[in-house]
């Protein structure tokens, strides 16, 4: 498992003075997936509403690393930026539930496994909670 310093040394999170000009774009964006991931949960396209809460997950943590002055090339290592950068324990405790869901998106994605409602209804009320907080962190 890498760690934060790792990360840095393999150039897969970086410093970047222009990333907190991209927190509300990020924020846009995941608000854009949110949407999309309930359209599809809607019309029972549940591994399609999980990759799409994934990704609003995903650029709701962007935000957050964002704000902080970094950028990431590696799913993986910004989460582990997160809870370095952030020692807020809600915080903390989405970003290990998100670590799970980022396993399952990557089953769904590329080993082609199947999401149940159940998981698809979980994942979707995860990211809009998650996006609720990283609002009221950032904005």
């Amino acid at each position: 498992m890498k760690d934060f310093k790792e990360c840095l040394e393999e150039g897969l999170i970086k410093r970047n003075k222009e990333a907190p000009k991209r927190v509300s774009k990020s924020i846009e964006i995941a608000e854009r997936f949110f949407e999309s991931a309930k359209r599809n949960f809607e019309i029972e396209e549940y591994e399609m509403s999980v990759m799409g809460a994934y990704n609003s997950l995903f650029h709701s943590s962007r935000a957050l690393l964002f704000h902080k002055g970094y950028v990431e090339r590696s799913h993986f290592c910004l989460l582990v930026a997160i809870r370095t950068l952030y020692k807020d324990k809600s915080i903390r405790e989405f970003i290990d539930t998100m670590d799970k869901i980022r396993i399952s998106r990557h089953q769904i994605q590329y080993s082609g496994e199947f999401a149940n409602k159940e998981e698809a209804e979980f994942v979707l009320e995860f990211s809009e909670e998650f996006l609720k907080l990283v609002k009221r962190i950032l904005l």
